[in-house]
């Protein structure tokens, strides 16, 4: 067992916790710490330090929600093999100048089309568990209006023409601050392009990934969502499926593929399947990138919401090439009305998208890009967001006790992505997902398939459904539970 001896100080701005587990994570990628090594225990750790158990506790399970750490069953805490961090490309990449100069959207439209609008017994009341919904009714209507009121107070008229081609430079200074406090992305606000919503972000990296004019080859995780499909169709893509574990998707089967421009990830919480991709494998991810002269495209479309730990930082956060392009939403903590995104580019794209390699034209209205900013600077989306992560981690709760009181949640049913986002994933073996869904029809209860979500259809799961909590109140989930026991417990 290893010794530690971290600087604590009590009275620094950062509680004890950050400060122990920025040491250990530091210890571990700079190898002062050997993989596998076993860690002190809590209790040894506390005395050792004089410190309580409680930080050390949270420090722990911080480090083990991102892959440095694993518990071994009665043997204790281990570090995880983690890559060189260091490393030289191999070939070109687009970062490489860089290193020497120093969708998400509403539920997908593919399982509304299937399931949505299928008949229910007159005049029962639905119990609506999709997945795109949010929680209008505390959206802070009045501190909205002031802003917009501010924003069409006489001035040079700037708000009432088309704006900036890369979004209004006050949202921009914004959101790099934002991002960068809450994510840990590193960016510029000139590297920051506004978007009218997530697959508009998408589509502009995507075609400046293809500016060179040859068909674009993409890996991406075996399942995603079906706007991403399509805008993969749409752009004439080659997509290449890598295969998802419960740490995220095998890194290592890209080095068996044929060379590729991209790969798309969703690291922070992997849709629909709701998995966090570990710190080794988005270690390993970044030097297959710049090893291969490949970007990385992050859709961190509901980072923000994690329910256990301090939020896991970006994967754009760990980039040190240049070689990530991080796309972003307003949707999920406002509302998707107003169709506000924003996708930070790397500086090789950032050089493509002012040389004009796109078709792209600024959607989003000035007007709100200007409210959206000041709503920012006043600290009413910081109160929001905290407002929301509480309400959206009860609703949470509220889902997953009723889940494990009313099913046998073990080996036959199994609950998945329930540590962050607004839904999760129940599977039941042995039992049909559209029989579980029209069933639960018969009831007045929707959920929604997953294997529409594959890119190989083969290997989508035939017994999982998907249940969006986040527009539902505890009482709707409560009811919705109960309807689905009565509709499922008899169900072969």
């Amino acid at each position: 067992m290893i010794e530690l001896t971290p600087t604590i100080d009590e009275h620094a701005v950062d509680p004890i916790y950050v400060q122990l587990y920025r040491y250990l994570r530091q210890e571990m990628t700079e190898g002062r710490i050997e993989a596998g090594a076993r860690l002190p225990s809590v209790r040894k750790l506390a005395q050792r330090l004089a410190i309580s158990r409680t930080p050390i506790v949270l420090a722990y399970e911080q480090l083990q929600a991102e892959g440095y750490i694993r518990s071994v069953p009665r043997s204790g805490l281990f570090t995880e093999v983690l890559p060189q961090a260091h490393i030289q490309p191999r070939s070109y990449c687009a970062a490489s100048d860089v290193c020497r100069e120093g969708i998400t959207g509403s539920i997908g439209s593919i399982a509304a089309e299937l399931y949505a609008g299928k008949a229910v017994r007159s005049g029962q009341s639905v119990i609506d568990f999709g997945y795109g919904a949010v929680d209008w009714s505390r959206f802070p209507a009045g501190a909205w209006r002031r802003q917009l009121n501010r924003c069409l107070q006489p001035d040079d008229g700037r708000m009432f023409r088309y704006g900036e081609p890369t979004g209004e430079p006050e949202l921009r200074e914004q959101i790099a601050s934002y991002l960068h406090r809450n994510r840990g992305v590193r960016c510029d606000p000139s590297s920051i392009v506004i978007g009218a919503g997530t697959y508009q972000s998408l589509d502009l990296v995507l075609q400046l990934i293809g500016a060179s004019g040859e068909r674009m080859h993409i890996a991406s995780e075996e399942a995603v969502n079906d706007g991403v499909q399509r805008l993969f169709d749409r752009h004439r893509a080659v997509v290449y499926p890598v295969k998802l574990s419960q740490d995220g998707l095998h890194v290592e089967q890209l080095a068996d593929m044929a060379p590729v421009h991209a790969a798309y990830v969703t690291p922070s919480h992997q849709f629909p399947i709701g998995m966090t991709l570990s710190a080794p494998k988005r270690m390993k991810l970044l030097q297959w990138a710049v090893s291969n002269g490949a970007f990385i495209i992050e859709n961190d479309y509901d980072g923000e919401f994690r329910y256990a730990g301090r939020p896991i930082p970006a994967l754009q956060a760990m980039d040190e090439y240049g070689c990530v392009a991080y796309i972003g939403t307003f949707s999920r903590a406002l509302t998707p009305s107003f169709r506000l995104s924003y996708a930070v580019l790397p500086p090789e794209l950032l050089k493509r998208f002012h040389a004009r390699g796109h078709s792209y034209d600024q959607l989003a209205s000035p007007l709100l890009q200007q409210a959206m900013a000041m709503f920012m600077e006043s600290g009413g989306f910081g109160k929001h967001m905290r407002a929301m992560r509480s309400l959206y981690q009860r609703k949470r709760d509220t889902l997953l006790n009723a889940l494990c009181e009313s099913f046998p949640i073990g080996k036959t049913v199994r609950i998945a992505g329930e540590g962050s986002g607004l839904h999760m994933l129940l599977t039941w073996e042995g039992k049909e997902e559209g029989v579980m869904i029209n069933r639960a029809e018969q009831l007045g209860v929707r959920v929604y398939p997953v294997s529409c979500y594959w890119l190989q259809q083969l290997d989508a799961p035939r017994s999982t459904v998907l249940l969006g909590f986040g527009g539902l109140t505890e009482e709707q989930i409560l009811e919705g539970v109960r309807l689905l026991r009565r509709a499922w417990t008899n169900l072969r």
